[in-house]
């Protein structure tokens, strides 16, 4: 039998049938994974897309002011975001790949006021809120009613986008650690290692040029307390931070700055609630402190309370409120194992 394939032949056949077996395997497996791009910006920045009828009206005041919202618990003013604004008839390109992206618009013949929620509409990690109402007034009402679910829409999901970036690329050393001394995992950007180990006390951290980040990780049995409120946490915090962090001097310990207030809320991440404290810390004896994060689980099931703290201190640094969403992020890796 003659061979009408020759050796040409036969590689182009051969590299059709891989391309052919590709696009099958793409499309059988089309997820947002495979055909998006990397969102643009870093967390904290929205593109804000508003028109300028709109714009230059009570209804863009209320937006400057509302999208000027203070990050909690730091020691200087800092916005919750950073704000980018443009037109709709600018909205093309590299514009529709941002991270956090709020539409704004008037629509006299909308069927309804609302807000609609989206993600990864363009780009992988992407928010997307949309606002729509019939007349400039209600948009008004609307933005101002429905800011807090948007506010919380836009920051919890850069918290996820670094939680699941954290989930990919770790520390091994010091996950591992966690994972075989707790019942549950934390994942570390890559840089963390450990500072300290006393029994149910961890110490991690990540020194840099300009700051310095740091982990606790706190375990212990609950009938060492009477309490779970706020303030009891509050001050099992201090006995934890006078007991294993020292500061530099003799005799100094890192405390909790009893002159700024402490923000409370109730938090939920990993199927479970926490109590959130948010405040700022000094080294009673030095001239050292900063913002931290503390979220506390009682797990009456087993008897046990778990408090995961995350601080930073970057006194060099303007914007501290970066470095605060990162430790966060590495708080939010839990896990129970």
């Amino acid at each position: 039998m003659r061979n009408y394939l020759s050796k040409s032949n036969f590689i182009l056949l051969s590299v059709a049938i891989v391309l052919s077996l590709v696009f099958i395997a793409v499309s059988c497996n089309n997820t947002v994974n495979d055909i998006k791009p990397r969102p643009l910006g870093s967390p904290g920045e929205v593109l804000l897309v508003i028109d300028d009828d709109n714009w230059n009206t009570n209804l863009g005041d209320t937006l400057r002011n509302l999208l000027s919202d203070d990050f909690p618990a730091l020691p200087q003013i800092e916005t919750m975001f950073k704000k980018t604004r443009i037109s709709f008839s600018d909205f093309q390109r590299h514009f529709r790949t941002y991270r956090n992206i709020l539409f704004v618009s008037v629509r006299p013949n909308a069927s309804s006021n609302r807000v609609e929620f989206r993600k990864n509409e363009w780009a992988l990690n992407q928010q997307v809120a949309e606002v729509i109402a019939k007349d400039t007034k209600e948009l008004e009402e609307l933005i101002v009613q429905k800011w807090p679910k948007i506010k919380s829409f836009f920051y919890n999901g850069d918290i996820d986008a670094l939680v699941k970036s954290y989930n990919l690329v770790y520390e091994p050393a010091v996950v591992n650690l966690v994972k075989e001394e707790y019942p549950f995992s934390l994942h570390f950007p890559k840089g963390y290692r450990l500072k300290k180990k006393d029994n149910y006390f961890t110490w991690i951290v990540n020194d840099r040029i300009d700051s310095h980040l740091g982990v606790f990780v706190f375990q212990f049995s609950l009938d060492s307390i009477e309490n779970t409120d706020a303030r009891s946490l509050l001050e099992l915090r201090n006995k934890i931070l006078f007991e294993q962090v020292p500061g530099e001097h003799p005799g100094s310990y890192m405390t909790t700055e009893e002159h700024f207030p402490v923000v409370v809320n109730k938090s939920k991440f990993a199927g479970r609630k926490w109590t959130e404290l948010r405040g700022l810390w000094k080294v009673e004896g030095d001239f050292m402190g900063g913002p931290f994060v503390d979220y506390f689980y009682a797990d009456f099931e087993n008897n046990q309370l778990i408090m995961l703290e995350g601080y930073v201190y970057a006194p060099s640094k303007p914007n501290k409120a970066g470095f605060v969403r990162e430790v966060e992020a590495v708080l939010k890796t839990f896990m129970p194992v």
